[in-house]
């Protein structure tokens, strides 16, 4: 029997997780300062690792480094949101070719991701919400069977988490979210390949749309 290593999570890695729940949740909107001393005096830890924290923040690209600011949670301007769009769907219609080519088979990620969404929705949780929206995304890209790919997803992913955490309509589109979601599912499970890109690709193009609003409005 081979014995696997249990994982050891350090404070930065708590801290991280921490902070980074807060930022995903709206609580850290894009372009307010996070200082390593803020985050020691209110979560009550060392300095060093706070700073340990924020660096990998940093990394992941959810904080960034202002001029006279530090750090500070990342704003999206609307080239960001384009450019992030035009790398979803590049990343994700490499998914759906290698999703389309095993057919006729369900995929055991999309539903559950689609299973969260609607129980998100019921709940009103729109934190959730947003959350198995990423996870049915990345389930596409994911089908590719490429680490890279699904690094890069979660990456651009991730920063678009951001904005749409600040989007008060989120909470008021839980279950039409979940219906959307519901109807592409099928499409790329069930449909003719052309027919399949096409939901997909309008899925994105409405989803950039909604994302350019919130950019706009910040």
């Amino acid at each position: 029997m081979t014995l696997v290593p249990l994982e050891r999570f350090t404070v930065a890695d708590t801290v991280a997780e921490s902070l980074r729940d807060e930022i995903l949740g709206g609580s850290y909107p894009p372009g307010t300062a996070v200082s390593d001393s803020e985050v020691q005096t209110r979560l009550g830890v060392p300095r060093d690792q706070a700073r340990a924290a924020l660096g990998r923040l940093e990394r992941e690209g959810l904080l960034v480094h202002s001029l006279h600011r530090g750090l500070e949670v990342v704003r999206l301007s609307v080239e960001d949101v384009r450019d992030l769009y035009a790398t979803r769907r590049t990343l994700e219609l490499a998914g759906l070719e290698a999703m389309v080519r095993r057919r006729p088979a369900d995929d055991v990620w999309l539903q559950a991701a689609l299973t969260s969404m609607t129980d998100a929705a019921k709940s009103g949780n729109a934190r959730a919400a947003v959350a198995a929206d990423a996870a049915f995304h990345l389930a596409i890209v994911a089908s590719a069977g490429s680490r890279r790919l699904r690094t890069t997803a979660e990456a651009a992913l991730r920063e678009l988490r951001i904005v749409l955490a600040v989007a008060e309509r989120v909470a008021s589109d839980l279950d039409e979210l979940a219906a959307d979601h519901a109807g592409l599912m099928d499409a790329l499970i069930y449909a003719p390949p052309p027919s399949a890109r096409a939901a997909l690709l309008d899925h994105l193009r409405r989803g950039e749309s909604r994302a350019l609003a919130v950019t706009h409005g910040a």
